[in-house]
């Protein structure tokens, strides 16, 4: 095949986000002008883990409100949704969630000050609903504890942060609910 370097380049997990994205645009093209061949290249980004690792911190109660959380549901499906496409600057967000990174649920707990989790999961892979909306496959931690801990601006359904800033502003205690399975 014809792109077996580009595929053996994302199961090593070579490519950085942004390398990934412009990968599948090229491969969706080729894939659309009749590059069966493409296919290849698209699958193998669905499952490929990027260089640069980052923290999905995911608001799970539509609208605030507690009584619709979502996360329940997530967690027994295996599943992490976002349907709220009007706001672009999330859905764009979500879109850059790859296999490999760690999502926290997350609620705002003090208004400008910190947020309670929820739970936390890994991106197993990427997929997409009947209706093309994507949707993430999660492996999801089965501790219960809730924490809080500063909201470290993550005001968004949807905030992603890069570990370099999470390392600098989280508490000990972050880490040590992450380590409980």
């Amino acid at each position: 095949m014809k792109y077996n370097k580009q595929i053996e380049k994302l199961n090593r997990g070579e490519y950085s986000r942004e390398a990934i994205s412009k990968l599948k645009k090229n491969a969706e093209n080729l894939y659309d002008n009749g590059d069966t061949d493409a296919k290849a290249v698209l699958d193998a980004i669905t499952i490929s883990i990027p260089s640069d690792k980052y923290i999905l911190f995911m608001g799970f109660c539509p609208g605030a409100d507690f009584s619709e959380r979502q996360d329940i549901e997530w967690k027994e499906k295996g599943i992490c949704t976002f349907d709220y496409l009007e706001s672009e600057v999330q859905a764009v967000r979500f879109m850059e969630v790859f296999p490999g990174d760690l999502i926290i649920l997350k609620k705002r707990e003090k208004f400008g000050e910190t947020m309670k989790l929820f739970g936390h999961g890994r991106v197993k892979s990427i997929a997409y609903k009947k209706n093309g909306n994507r949707y993430l496959t999660v492996d999801w931690s089965t501790q219960e504890d809730i924490i809080e801990v500063p909201l470290m601006g993550c005001n968004s359904t949807v905030d992603i942060k890069n570990m370099e800033s999470v390392l600098k502003q989280m508490p000990d205690e972050f880490f040590n609910w992450l380590e409980r399975k």
